[in-house]
């Protein structure tokens, strides 16, 4: 897949595209379902496929939000290029872009800088400045200027009649309900970190943890503890995670903590990626080491029991 980072005015891509329009920050089963169509037909009609995104994410470029994004850009990447992407553009989200009309959106950047065969877009598509461009409006670009226009509909969510969106996972993750956002997404959320310096505290009562930071352009889930996945030198261990301010300690701020089942190898400076399975409790504070560790061994054996860990 070639990935570009550009400003529309260095945009130009000569070959015939089959294109979808969106942020796909969230990849989750409705973008699935079309960038199947889009990877199916270009290959049959040997076009390339290709994904127009925006960089940065236009709700973080207009309300500065932090902790907004589902998946980091390197894993978006990584889940395009295994659906079979050709193309994923990442058009830079500016001042600039924001002034564009509909029409000029059409003409300075579909038009001008793309060669496009067809277009897959939900009903919901807006474009150009204040939105104003919407699907009608691009059907009369597409008559006019023969392009094929495919109309999508949102697929709906195995355990509800809503359709599936980012906005729903996102709101899904922020109330702490991992197993319904990992129902929608193609791949489990996850954080990616490099383990840094802790406390050192877990190793002195037996519970050794690698620690990292919640990144800062990630969507924050609820403090807590995890029953998780940890990915490390292309390897799957399993673990759980206390995500919080530790308040036992009285610390100031949030850390990951990471505990690997049956590992003890030395991995400070390391990266790797957590993938959130299930939450077992909310944080909170206790009396002391003895209360605190009775508790952990009690989450570590519902943890065990939720990843079928040792059966």
């Amino acid at each position: 897949m070639k990935y570009l980072d550009v400003s529309f005015e260095d945009l130009n891509i000569q070959e015939e595209l089959f294109l979808t329009i969106g942020n796909f920050d969230g990849i989750h089963r409705g973008h699935q379902q079309v960038l199947n169509n889009l990877t199916t037909d270009s290959k049959i009609l040997k076009t390339k496929s290709a994904i127009l995104s925006f960089n940065p994410h236009p709700k973080i470029f207009f309300n500065n939000e932090k902790n907004f994004l589902i998946n980091s850009k390197e894993k978006k990447i990584s889940i395009l290029k295994n659906l079979n992407i050709d193309y994923l553009i990442d058009l830079k989200f500016d001042n600039e872009l924001t002034q564009l009309s509909f029409s000029e959106f059409e003409q300075n950047i579909l038009l001008n800088k793309l060669t496009i065969k067809k277009l897959y877009l939900g009903k919901d598509f807006r474009y150009g400045n204040q939105r104003k461009g919407n699907l009608e409006t691009l059907r009369s670009l597409c008559n006019a200027y023969n392009i094929k226009l495919e109309e999508l509909e949102l697929l709906n969510d195995n355990s509800s009649d809503e359709k599936i969106s980012s906005s729903k996972v996102r709101q899904f993750l922020k109330n702490g309900e991992i197993e319904k956002a990992n129902e929608c997404l193609i791949e489990k959320f996850s954080i990616t970190g490099k383990v840094i310096l802790g406390d050192q505290r877990g190793r002195t009562i037996g519970i050794p943890t690698a620690n990292l930071k919640f990144p800062i352009n990630i969507i924050k889930i609820p403090y807590g503890v995890y029953a998780v996945q940890i990915k490390l030198f292309d390897n799957m261990h399993f673990g759980i995670v206390n995500f919080g301010m530790r308040p036992t300690f009285h610390k100031q701020t949030s850390i990951v903590e990471v505990y690997i089942f049956d590992f003890e190898e030395d991995i400070y400076g390391k990266e790797i990626e957590v993938l959130f399975l299930s939450k077992i409790r909310d944080e909170q504070k206790f009396n002391g080491i003895k209360e605190l560790l009775n508790q952990i061994t009690l989450d570590i054996t519902v943890a065990k029991k939720i990843l079928k860990y040792g059966n």
